[in-house]
């Protein structure tokens, strides 16, 4: 008796062991790798909202599988603030299902924590929601086909 409830407690501790390695990996994950372009971005502040993308605002990012991004962020000219343009090059982590970037482009992207939410066929976009000094910035990254 004393032998099966041992054995037990053994394969419960490496069965916890495993899912809690699994889980929480920080490293990149394939289902996440890929080129992923801005098809949602509102800004709302002081003097309203503006449709971003409408405004001729882009966003072009590729997540690499060792971690690296690269790609291109075109701000749009707004009001008094001039045309902006940033290069996305940096790295990118996940924890749980949120995704972090790191860059020295000063722009709100690392800045800002985006939750993967799923679509169609294993896939995900990355979806940011952060306000920055009185504006609110949502943007949703949808990943190529």
């Amino acid at each position: 008796m004393k032998f099966s409830i041992m054995r037990l407690m053994a394969a419960g501790s490496l069965a916890a062991g495993v899912a809690a390695c699994g889980s929480d990996s920080t490293a990149p994950q394939s289902s996440l790798v890929g080129s992923y372009t801005a098809v949602q971005w509102v800004t709302t502040g002081g003097s309203g909202q503006t449709n971003q993308l409408v405004a001729g605002s882009t966003l072009q990012i590729a997540l690499s599988s060792n971690g690296t991004t690269s790609g291109h962020m075109h701000i749009a000219a707004s009001g008094g603030s001039p045309v902006s343009d940033f290069d996305m090059a940096g790295t990118w982590e996940r924890s749980g299902n949120s995704v972090d970037f790191s860059q020295n482009a000063d722009s709100f992207v690392r800045d800002m924590t985006f939750a993967m939410q799923p679509v169609a066929n294993n896939a995900w976009d990355l979806v940011g929601d952060h306000t920055f000094s009185g504006t609110r910035i949502q943007i949703t990254l949808r990943r190529a086909p």
